[in-house]
C-alpha cells in the first residue's frame, strides 16, 4: 500500500512538472517578438509605389521656378508594391550612436544628438551589422517614410517647414524657399520635427539615408512586386529622404536620389532596419 500511494505521489509529479514545461513552452511560442530598443515595427501591407513625373514637377513649381520635370522621370511608373513587416530605426543614426559603436565621428557639423554624415555606405552598412541589424531597402524605406499614407508629403499634399528640414529662409544656399522656415541652417537634432503616423522621426529632411539597394533610373519598370530587393549590380546607390539642402519637393516619400556608395557627404546619414 506504502509502495502504491508513493509511486501514484511520483507519477503525479512528474505529470505536474511535464504540464508546466509544456505550458512554459507553449507560452514562450505565443508570446509575442520583442521590439528592439530604438525601434518600431513597420507592419505589412500593399501601396503604390512612385509618382507620375509631371505632378512631381508641378508639386515642385508650385514653391520654387527652378524645376525641370527630367528630375522625377525614375519616379516612374507607379505600381503596387506589397511588403513582409520588419522593424526601424525610429530615428537617424545620431552621432553619439556612431561614436559608441565606430570609435570616430566623421560628421561636418558636430553635435552629439545631431545625425551623424560624411559616412560612406560602406560605412553604414557595417554599423548596422555591428549593432544586430541591417540598411533598410529601397521600398522598406518609402513604406515606412509614406506612414501608411498616398499623400504627396507624408503629412499631406503641400508642403510644410514646421514637418521637416528642408532648404529654406535658414539655409546659405541660393536656391533656398524663402517662403519657408524650419529654424534650422544646416541639420537638426533629431526628432526636431513630428513623426510620422508609423512613430518614425526625420524620414523627410535633415540627411538622405543610405539604403541597401543599388540605384538605377529604370529599376521601377522592372520591379517585383513583392518585397523588392533591387537591382543585383550597379555604380551608385539609392539616398533617400531629402536632407536640410533641398528643395521641399526634395523630402517627398517618394523622391529618389544616388550617390557613389564611397561619397562622404555633409547631408547624407543612415538609419537601421531588422
Amino acid at each position: 500500500m506504502f509502495k502504491k500511494l508513493i509511486f501514484i505521489l511520483t507519477f503525479l509529479s512528474c505529470c505536474f512538472f511535464w504540464g508546466t514545461a509544456g505550458s512554459e513552452e507553449t507560452d514562450a511560442a505565443l508570446a509575442p517578438q520583442q521590439t528592439p530598443s530604438g525601434m518600431v515595427l513597420i507592419p505589412s501591407g500593399e501601396f503604390t509605389r512612385g509618382t507620375d513625373s509631371k505632378k512631381a514637377n508641378q508639386v515642385c513649381l508650385k514653391n520654387n521656378d527652378h524645376c525641370k520635370e527630367k528630375w522625377f522621370k525614375d519616379e516612374v511608373p507607379l505600381h503596387p508594391v506589397k511588403l513582409d513587416n520588419y522593424y526601424l530605426d525610429i530615428h537617424e543614426v545620431t552621432q553619439k550612436d556612431y561614436l559608441r559603436a565606430m570609435a570616430k565621428n566623421p560628421s561636418e557639423f558636430k553635435g552629439s544628438n545631431l545625425p551623424v554624415e560624411k559616412v560612406t555606405w560602406y560605412e553604414a552598412e557595417e554599423y548596422c551589422q555591428k549593432v544586430g541589424k541591417r540598411l533598410p531597402t529601397e521600398v522598406e524605406w518609402e513604406w515606412a517614410a509614406r506612414g501608411g499614407k498616398q499623400t504627396t508629403f507624408a503629412w499631406g499634399n503641400e508642403a510644410e517647414s514646421h514637418r521637416a528640414n528642408f532648404c529654406d529662409k535658414s539655409c546659405d544656399k541660393r536656391w533656398k524657399e524663402k517662403q519657408f522656415e524650419d529654424g534650422y541652417g544646416y541639420t537638426a537634432p533629431v526628432g526636431s520635427f513630428p513623426a510620422n503616423d508609423f512613430g518614425l522621426y526625420d524620414m523627410a529632411g535633415n540627411v538622405y539615408e543610405w539604403v541597401m539597394d543599388w540605384y538605377d533610373e529604370d529599376y521601377y519598370e522592372k520591379s517585383p512586386n513583392e518585397n523588392p530587393q533591387g537591382p543585383i549590380k550597379g555604380n551608385r546607390k539609392v539616398i533617400r529622404g531629402g536632407s536640410w539642402i533641398n528643395y521641399s519637393v526634395g523630402v517627398r516619400p517618394s523622391d529618389r536620389t544616388d550617390a557613389k556608395p564611397s561619397d562622404k557627404i555633409n547631408f547624407v546619414g543612415f538609419r537601421c532596419a531588422r
